[in-house]
């Protein structure tokens, strides 16, 4: 019997989203971040990490990501840094659209402050922003 193969394709590997997908999880994603108990939980990993790249990749993006996990769910992705990443990639197909361009950085700013923006969109092989 073969192993099972390690290296295939993860969970939300592919997802493309329409437009009006893009919209509806941006959306979605943006009132999770604002509800007063999920600011609470941002606010104290984000005094936590403080302006350490590392800290902010090891305790703010996992908080971000589980607060965001069952939207990332619902349109495909692994509720997971992993579909956290492989979600910013879709969502870059859609950034002409002057709606998901604005909240999604409305968005990005609620979890990564503007002096660590371009450090992490490097670590995640989006290029400079």
């Amino acid at each position: 019997m073969a192993a099972p193969n390690m290296f295939g394709a993860p969970a939300g590997a592919g997802v493309k989203l329409s437009l009006d997908q893009a919209k509806a999880c941006v959306s979605k994603m943006t009132a999770l971040l604002e509800e007063p108990a999920n600011v609470e939980l941002m606010e104290k990993a984000k005094a936590t990490a403080g302006d350490d790249v590392m800290q902010y990749m090891m305790v703010v993006l996992p908080c971000a990501c589980g607060i965001m996990a069952p939207v990332l769910a619902e349109f495909g992705f692994s509720a997971d840094q992993a579909g956290a990443m492989m979600l910013v990639q879709s969502l870059e197909e859609h950034k002409a659209d002057p709606e998901i361009s604005e909240k999604a950085k409305a968005m990005k700013a609620k979890f990564i402050p503007e002096q660590l923006q371009a450090m992490l969109a490097m670590t995640m092989g989006l290029g400079p922003k």
